[in-house]
């Protein structure tokens, strides 16, 4: 029963911010042009960037030490702190470029886009670390809250505007994100003030046991990036090749998809400290065996629920929209098959074979690559969305086979036939 609670703690939290999102979406759709929503998928993936390149991979050390850490304070800040600084630095140089670089990512030189671009950066790097310190806690309800209340803002926000009769610009989307994710911060750091408050004064670690640090998340840096442009890859060739309308259209297909980002987040929070628990314990590990059948029966019935419901976007999106249905199953491969991942993949790191990770990602990416390449300019966001699906089925077949080489080895031929039939038929219904 204990346990059963620690869990709805967790799926609290991402179940009700989707729940939100699903009005969100729809909502900001009909307030906001396709352009700014475009411009709201490139700040997205922006953001994503920057926080992969200067974590270092130090979030993934902080929940594989975690467990076998004597000093959990000093362990957060030996995390935290670099990172931090490379942050700090990085920014500070791009500042003196700012209007360039809007330009390059908005279609637009203005500043001020750029100046809240690196203030969205700043707040998910304080946030990523704050929230793992929940999260190995196993502290549910509090990690939940941290998440649904900014979702409460957004949309409150979002109706504020939409009775609002000045012109709504990606100035006003800017900053209600930004609203939202500065209360993420403070009701983290709130959640969290004893424990981050011991870090600042804990004893500076070793310079081997930061190298140690390094050295298992190092690789995740690379593979991180990498797999940054395996997601990311579709918006920039829309970007680059297509219109930002079409963009829109991808993006709004993409966060419809929330339905299984859902079981991607609640399964993330809660799988690696556990698994990491397990191992640490003793635990016959041939139990993740039994947990990738159930996780494979989840992913199955989830996408054929979309399925079945996508015809239900042309009532609430603007007509505009009106393909946004027919990418929606491409655009689940990449949550659904990602979580599946997570599980058939855990050999990885519990090898501490992170550097495998690169060469997987990067599979996956010249995949992406060389479809986007092909299909975007005839097909626009149709072929971005597939080329997507494909991309992230090599990436967990890759990651699949990598951790049964590295690990164990477990029955997956099942696995792949399942994969290559959801893909396929996602493929068919986006054509």
């Amino acid at each position: 029963m204990e346990k059963l609670r620690k869990y709805l703690g967790f799926a609290l939290g991402p179940i009700a911010a989707a729940a939100l999102g699903l009005v969100t979406v729809p909502l900001a759709a009909w307030i906001f042009s396709p352009a700014d929503i475009g411009r709201l998928n490139v700040w997205q993936i922006a953001l994503s960037f920057a926080l992969l390149l200067s974590v270092l991979g130090l979030d993934r050390a902080y929940v594989r030490e975690y467990h076998e850490s004597t000093n959990r304070p000093q362990l957060l800040r030996a995390c935290f702190l670099p990172g931090f600084l490379l942050l700090s630095f990085l920014g500070f140089v791009s500042v003196f470029f700012s209007a360039p670089l809007a330009q390059l990512l908005y279609d637009d030189a203005n500043p001020w886009w750029f100046w809240a671009t690196l203030m969205g950066v700043l707040l998910a790097y304080v946030a990523r670390f704050l929230s793992l310190i929940l999260r190995m806690q196993e502290r549910g309800l509090a990690y939940s809250t941290s998440q649904v209340l900014p979702k409460i803002l957004l949309l409150l926000l979002m109706l504020a505007i939409a009775f609002a009769t000045f012109t709504k610009t990606f100035s006003h989307l800017i900053l209600i994100t930004l609203a939202a994710s500065l209360l993420v911060v403070a009701v983290y750091a709130w959640n969290t003030k004893s424990d981050w408050l011991a870090a600042i004064t804990s004893a500076k670690i070793a310079p081997l046991e930061l190298r140690k640090l390094l050295a298992f998340g190092s690789p995740l840096v690379v593979s991180g990036l990498a797999y940054w442009g395996l997601s990311a890859t579709s918006t920039i060739v829309l970007r680059t090749w297509s219109s930002l309308d079409e963009l829109a259209v991808y993006s709004v297909a993409n966060s419809f998809a929330g339905a299984a980002v859902v079981l991607q987040a609640i399964f993330s929070i809660v799988w690696a400290p556990t698994v990491y628990k397990w191992n640490a314990q003793g635990v016959d590990m041939r139990v993740v065996d039994k947990i990738a059948k159930q996780m494979l029966a989840a992913v199955c019935a989830l996408f054929a629920v979309c399925a079945g419901l996508a015809w239900v976007l042309d009532y609430v999106l603007p007509s505009h929209y009106v393909g946004v249905k027919s990418l929606l199953l491409c655009m689940l491969i990449q949550p659904l098959l990602y979580t599946l991942s997570e599980v058939t993949g855990v050999g990885i790191g519990l090898e501490r074979r992170t550097n495998l990770m690169i060469g997987v990602t990067v599979l996956a990416l010249s995949v992406n690559v060389g479809l986007n390449y092909t299909l975007v300019p005839h097909m626009g966001a149709t072929g971005a969305a597939i080329s997507n699906a494909i991309a992230f089925t090599v990436f967990f077949i890759a990651k699949t086979e990598a951790s049964a080489q590295v690990w164990r080895n477990f029955p997956r031929a099942y696995l792949y036939l399942s994969a290559l039939t959801l893909t396929g038929a996602a493929a068919l219904a986006a054509l």
